[in-house]
């Protein structure tokens, strides 16, 4: 049974958190909320959506931390969504972890873009007992290769398309790793970040092969449509202070 001092400390205990709680909701409720999509579900970038870890989420928490002005909720859709709402300019928020050649709009003219968040690459992804090399898209003809499904590989879907390579899709990227055990497929082409993730978590050390040439080098980046002009005006010192932030890069390099 507690005494009085100590019944008295807990009271102040709970008293202190509530505060805190109530605090925090209630500044969130006074920002505006800006929905950050994303379709990669994929480590390390989304490791548990459901407890809202991976350097996606990662990334969320730290523009909120920095925002006085917006409060940011990450929400997972299907990259074939996210296309039509683009088309059709339903999109009603920022689309975190893309590139503008992936969305035609080389120029970016289209859409705005902030820096990089994250650098990233795609490797072509092969059995080590049957190494494939990547010089050119045609480097893949009159091979299996696997992709996933809604996704555009520059070069490779057009030879897909005129039936010069076959493709077989799923899903989620992860996937990919046991097609190419399973030989299901001959060659797959995956991000670099959720390949080294996924390596070390499996211990996959003497099973794969990576081309000497990528698939692509890239940054993945925030698209914002142009009605978003503030958003983009307030989060762009935020990313450019994060490419300098010491803290920051070390918690993106704990995903290494």
């Amino acid at each position: 049974m507690l005494n009085n001092t100590d019944a008295r400390k807990t009271k102040m205990k709970v008293f202190i958190y509530f505060s805190i709680l109530y605090s925090s909701l209630l500044c969130a409720e006074e920002k505006s909320l800006v929905t950050i999509y994303t379709y990669h579900e994929k480590p390390p970038l989304v490791t548990n959506s459901a407890k809202q870890q991976g350097m996606y989420y990662d990334f969320t928490r730290r523009l909120n931390a920095m925002s006085a002005k917006y409060h940011f909720e990450m929400v997972s859709i299907p990259r074939k969504r996210i296309k039509l709402m683009l088309a059709n300019g339903s999109l009603k928020g920022i689309l975190l972890g893309v590139n503008p050649t992936w969305f035609s709009d080389k120029d970016e003219i289209k859409y705005l873009w902030t820096p990089r968040v994250f650098s990233d690459r795609d490797e072509i992804v092969s059995l080590l007992n049957q190494s494939i090399e990547f010089i050119k898209p045609q480097s893949l003809q009159g091979k299996i290769f696997g992709g996933v499904r809604g996704f555009y590989y520059f070069g490779i879907s057009e030879l897909i398309e005129s039936q010069n390579i076959k493709q077989v899709n799923t899903a989620h990227e992860v996937d990919l790793f046991s097609m190419l055990l399973n030989h299901r497929v001959d060659v797959a082409v995956i991000s670099r970040s959720t390949f080294d993730h996924m390596i070390k978590k499996k211990q996959w050390q003497n099973k794969f092969h990576l081309s000497k040439k990528p698939h692509d080098i890239y940054d993945r980046r925030i698209l914002i449509p142009h009605k978003y002009a503030d958003v983009y005006d307030h989060i762009l010192p935020i990313i450019e202070d994060l490419q300098f932030n010491q803290s920051w890069q070390k918690k993106i390099n704990s995903y290494e």
